[in-house]
């Protein structure tokens, strides 16, 4: 991609109504970068509206010219419109970044996303054809295609991405471990293993994570956990790497240790599985005894994802207890002002 090149007008409908400004200075890039710093910490905070005005905003105070910073904000503000709902307004700031640059391959892998979630299912493998064609050498983009294959009953279509990634040669960590986690995908443990324990031994961390998941998908707990672990104590843990630690503390019943890892998952800046870690928790707070604490969580969990059944029967069954708990101690004060009136009856009547 050039360095630089002047904006090309760009409708406001693919969210790119950048102006066209003649000279640059200091003044302009410090608040087209403030009001992207803005924009990311709107999206922090889960306000994707404010988010997108922020990013219109450091758009408009371009320099005129289209460079790196731009493309940034521009694809922050494809991910503010989807957060927000707007499918459309996302794909369309796709579609003027590939008019901008039609070899932009995270742009093609970005839109074929969003048409496989759409149902242009042929749209969909048209980009990440493209997306493999710009970008050849990337394990992480042929497991990810793969992956949003799968989640929609493409796994066969998917598995195709995997095995062309084979052609990526190399030995160095990232390449290993790349290979190691496809063989996971496959199914082929034991060829997963020896790359991974390759790819380790040459300094990748986050084959620690892979090779755990290898372990559990065998059944071996222990080496699981161990991997598991040695991920987290690395320093590059994430919320994943929490809620497998606290699931398999569940299966040897040690809830109070899964609580631990669940309440680290979910204290982390960045917490995709949110959903699977808070079910942990219900669960973890009812074995330790922690009804209260179930319950609160069950509430925030309800108002999140309202449409979970089996969490709707555990909401009512939680609910029932808390409602009875309510009662029995309520019973117990009026048991005990009641007590109190008659002693202080019986006393006045002495």
């Amino acid at each position: 991609m050039k360095n630089k090149k002047r904006i090309i007008e760009l409708t406001a409908a693919a969210a790119l109504s950048i102006a066209v400004l003649s000279g640059c200075n200091d003044e302009r890039l410090e608040e087209e970068l403030s009001y992207r710093e803005l924009g990311i910490a709107n999206m922090q905070e889960g306000d994707y509206e404010e988010a997108i005005v922020a990013f219109d905003s450091a758009l408009s105070h371009s320099s005129g010219t289209i460079g790196a910073t731009e493309i940034d904000i521009c694809y922050y503000k494809a991910a503010a419109l989807y957060a927000n709902g707007d499918t459309e307004g996302a794909r369309a700031t796709y579609d003027a970044l590939l008019a901008y640059d039609k070899k932009d391959a995270n742009a093609y892998y970005l839109r074929g996303c969003l048409r496989l979630k759409s149902g242009d299912i042929q749209g969909a493998k048209d980009d990440f054809a493209n997306a493999v064609t710009y970008n050849a050498s990337d394990f992480e983009l042929y497991i990810n295609i793969y992956r949003n294959l799968a989640a929609y009953n493409l796994g066969a279509e998917g598995e195709e991405y995997l095995n062309k990634a084979f052609s990526i040669k190399g030995n160095d960590a990232k390449s290993l471990a790349g290979r190691g986690e496809i063989y996971y995908l496959l199914g082929e443990y034991e060829n997963a293993l020896t790359e991974l324990k390759a790819a380790i031994d040459a300094g990748s961390v986050d084959a620690n994570l892979t090779i755990a998941k290898v372990h559990e998908a065998m059944g071996d707990g222990a080496s699981a956990e161990g991997y598991y672990k040695a991920y987290v104590d690395s320093g590059a843990a994430d919320a994943a790497a929490m809620c497998a630690l606290a699931e398999l503390a569940m299966a040897k019943q040690d809830y109070a240790t899964a609580l631990s890892y669940v309440n680290q998952g979910l204290a982390m800046d960045e917490v995709q599985n949110r959903r699977a870690l808070m079910q942990n928790q219900v669960i973890c707070l009812e074995y330790t005894g922690d009804f209260d604490g179930a319950w609160n969580v069950m509430e925030e969990y309800m108002s999140l994802y309202p449409d979970d059944m089996e969490a709707l029967r555990e909401y009512i069954f939680l609910k029932n207890r808390y409602n009875v708990d309510a009662q029995a101690s309520e019973e117990v004060q009026a048991e005990v002002v009641l007590s109190t009136e008659e002693a202080q009856t019986t006393e006045s009547g002495e």
